[in-house]
């Protein structure tokens, strides 16, 4: 008894966590019994990413546009989470690809191509590093000061993720998305 109690505390504490990573983990699981099924995941994990990654971006500037909506005050306390679910998703996103080319190797010259190499070597490597500090250990390691100044990079990775669907032929899922998230981010720029 006292184990379930452990088991429902726990899983209180990161339900958050749970219900963001559970879609990449299923995904991941679908590639590992069948990897045939990249075919299939390449859209929807990269979909997944753009739409954490818009609403990650999204919740600061409407909090502080409508201070007194309480959603957002809310699900502004967990953009950590939605922030890690994006590179979980953009993960399974690259896993996909580097399936469909046959190995990393094959994958490598791809750094170089206009539409992957934005993604591959500017999106992915912020997403990364980003994820791997969205936690309090690294904000009292490296300062609040300095973590956030790391976490600005994200705007870079938003840029490269933009210029990514649009030569990837997603010109017009990539205005419908973006394009609100930049009206946002504009406002609140000229609101300050």
């Amino acid at each position: 008894m006292a184990e379930a109690g452990r088991l429902e505390t726990l899983f209180k504490e990161y339900q958050v966590w749970f219900l963001t990573q559970i879609g990449a983990f299923i995904m991941g699981l679908m590639l590992v019994i069948d990897p045939k099924n990249w075919k299939a995941l390449t859209p929807y994990s990269g979909y997944f990413a753009v739409g954490f990654l818009i609403t990650t971006l999204a919740l600061h500037p409407l909090k502080k546009l409508l201070p007194r909506w309480m959603l957002i005050t809310k699900l502004n306390r967990y953009r950590q989470e939605f922030g890690v679910a994006v590179f979980s998703f953009a993960t399974i996103h690259m896993i996909c690809f580097i399936i469909k080319r046959g190995s990393i190797m094959k994958t490598l010259p791809y750094a170089l191509h206009p539409a992957i190499g934005p993604v591959l070597l500017v999106a992915y490597p912020i997403l990364f590093f980003l994820a791997i500090s969205s936690n309090q250990y690294s904000v009292k390691k490296l300062t609040f000061v300095k973590w956030k100044k790391l976490h600005r990079y994200v705007y870079l990775a938003e840029a490269a993720i933009i210029l990514h669907m649009i030569l990837v032929r997603e010109k017009f899922w990539a205005t419908v998305l973006f394009t609100p998230l930049v009206m946002l981010q504009f406002i609140r720029i000229m609101k300050k």
